[in-house]
Order: structure tokens, then sequence, then C-alpha cells
């Protein structure tokens, strides 16, 4: 019988997307869910319509009720969490874990996310469930692009990976609670990098400039800690450098808001959030300017066949949603077919075979450049 996925948040931007992919690619049952059951009977409809089957249902889930999720998640085999609810981590995976359930996020990754996942940890693997966290672009792929590039390597000495997307986001809607989310990001910022191997934070006189090609070109970075990246250096012993760098977002955003952001948030605390959040919407909206694109590359060097090596890898879209949704699905398809679905907390990067990973990706959409010297 075919397993049955409910996705929260499956009318959203980055939900319908995943829905869409999955309909697709495998013969899974969907239920989409979210607070407003209408939106989600309606998007079921128009889902079925689209791909002329009855696979789609929709439910209500109110992720601030133990109720609702309880009943929305009964009969469910995994539970995908798309939605901007990330200070309901605890109630949803507790309800996950009671109904049977695996769970997977694509989440922002959050400390406090990963503090209640590290919490339950022991239950997940005592109920022999599989949780998967951090899925999506960044994070959920820069990890995998290391572990990718060190098997074709005698020896991987240094990796790094940066970013760069644009995207159209005064076409896009977007609730509250997605900008607060991003404010919480900015609170949680650490430029923590691996250098002469050992983690310490960049100075920001030390921030790199990255060449991305067409269209973005040289642009400013900021480093950018993932937790996903955290164990690279114990899988790659001779790694002695590696770190994910992120450019900005528009003039306004990054030199005035942000920082008046950063200024409030130390000032004002929570309180800060929602009118940083909409100042935040609004410097996207009316300052981020075409081309639309989303890329993420990977320099690696080290030693092949007693020489030196070096690999170039790059990841792009023109649309960075489905740069993030896809990932996920390749994920998935490796979940549903029993290759990687195992008991434990899990983070996509680290979770993935690599190699049928990226393979998925590119025949998914996503543009796939390597390059090694």
């Amino acid at each position: 019988m075919a397993q049955k996925i409910l996705i929260l948040g499956g009318y959203g931007n980055a939900g319908l997307l995943i829905a869409r992919l999955l309909l697709q690619e495998t013969n899974v049952r969907l239920v989409i869910s979210g607070r407003d059951l209408n939106r989600a009977n309606k998007t079921a409809d128009a889902l079925n319509r689209e791909f002329q089957t009855d696979r789609v249902s929709g439910r209500q889930a109110d992720a601030a009720s133990t109720n609702s999720l309880d009943a929305a998640f009964a009969g469910v085999d995994m539970i995908l969490v798309a939605s901007s609810t990330l200070k309901y981590v605890h109630q949803v995976c507790v309800s996950a874990l009671q109904a049977g359930a695996d769970y997977m996020d694509i989440q922002l990754s959050s400390p406090e996310k990963l503090a209640v996942l590290y919490d339950l940890q022991e239950q997940i693997e005592k109920k022999e469930r599989c949780f998967i966290t951090d899925g999506g672009f960044h994070p959920g792929v820069p990890a995998a692009m290391v572990r990718y590039a060190a098997v074709r390597f005698d020896m991987l000495e240094t990796a790094h990976i940066s970013g760069a997307f644009q995207l159209n986001w005064k076409a896009m809607q977007f609730s509250e609670s997605t900008t607060t989310e991003f404010i919480d990001e900015l609170k949680n910022f650490n430029p923590l990098v691996f250098k002469n191997k050992k983690w310490g934070k960049m100075s920001m006189m030390a921030f790199p400039k990255i060449d991305f090609g067409e269209p973005f070109g040289v642009r400013y970075c900021s480093p950018m800690f993932l937790e996903e990246m955290r164990m690279l250096p114990d899988v790659i012993p001779a790694l002695k450098e590696t770190g994910f760098y992120i450019s900005g977002f528009n003039w306004m955003t990054d030199y005035l808001i942000m920082p008046v952001a950063f200024v409030a948030l130390n000032l004002f605390g929570n309180k800060a959030k929602r009118p940083m959040g909409r100042l935040f919407a609004w410097g996207l909206k009316n300052f981020s300017k075409a081309p639309f694109k989303a890329i993420l590359q990977l320099e690696a060097k080290g030693l092949k066949d007693k020489k030196d090596c070096i690999m170039h890898m790059k990841l792009a879209h023109d649309d960075a949603y489905v740069l993030t949704t896809v990932p996920v699905v390749a994920c998935l398809l490796q979940y549903l077919n029993g290759n990687i679905r195992r008991p434990g907390l899990w983070f996509q990067a680290n979770l993935v075979e690599s190699k049928q990973f990226f393979k998925d990706m590119e025949r998914l959409g996503i543009r796939i450049i390597i390059q090694i010297k």
C-alpha cells in the first residue's frame, strides 16, 4: 500500500511545490494540511485535477493545538513540515511520535528547533522513527556537496560552499510568522568556519569576496554556520578548512535594515521581532531587483593520484523555491525506497547517499556543473 505523507503547510509556496513533485515522481498519497481547512481542500482538489488522480486529500491542522495535530496525524506515515511554525516544534514532534509517524522539516535551522529535537532523540530511537531535519538547500545541501566531493579525492583538504539567491519577493505571499522566522535567523547568525582543523568565528574584516559568475558576479559574503557541517571533519579526517558563505539580499536590507534589526533585537528582545519582521519584508519586496536566480557552489581542493586537484561544483535554478524543494524530494525518494530510512535523528545533508541525491536533483531540473582540474 502506498505511503501517506501529510504536508503541514501544504498550500504554501514550498509545500505546494513539494506536493507537485511527489505526485509526479512517486505513488504516495498526500494530505494537504494547515489551519485553513477550506484552503487545504481547494488545494487538494486542484492537485487531483492537475494530476488526474485521487491521491490527495485535505485536513485541518493547527500547529498550536495538540488536539488538532493528534487528529490530523492519525493514519499518516510521515509528517513533512513546510510551515512557519518553529515555535510549535515540540507539539508537532510529540504528536508525530504518538501517531507512529516519521518526520521531516524544511524549517530554518534554529538552535531552539534543534534543542527540541535533541531532547526527543531518545524517544525517536526508542519508537524506531526516522526524523529528518534541516531539509532544503541551505541547510540541506552544503554538507552533501562536501561529502560528494570527498569521494573524488584521495585526500580532501579544503571545501568551501557559497550561496547567492535573488527572489522576486514582490510576487510572493508570505505570512508574518515567516518574516518573524527571518528575524530569528538573523538573531541566531553565527559566523563559524572550520580553519586550521578547528572551528572558530571569522572576523568581519576577513569576510570574503566570491565570484558567482553570471548573473551575480563578485559579491561580499558572510560565513554562516550550518549544523550539518559540524560532523564533516570527523568523517573526512584530512579536511583542514570548510565553511558555508552566503551573499546578501539587496543594499537596503543588507546595509540599513539588518543593522537596525540587530540593534533593536539587542535592545528590545522578542518585542522587536514583529516590527523588524515587517520592515524586513518591506525591504525585500521593494528593493530586490532582477535578475532572479539561486546559486549554490563548491570549491574543493586536495590530492588525487598524488597530484594537486581542484573541483568546482555549481547548482543553479532561476527559482530559489525550486532549489529549496527539489533536494527535499530527492531525499524523500531515497527515504521512500527504503535506502536511508532508519531510526534516529538525521540531518538531510548527512543522511542522503550523495551520488544519487545529486543525480535526482539534476533530473528534477536543477542545473549542475562539475569541473575537476
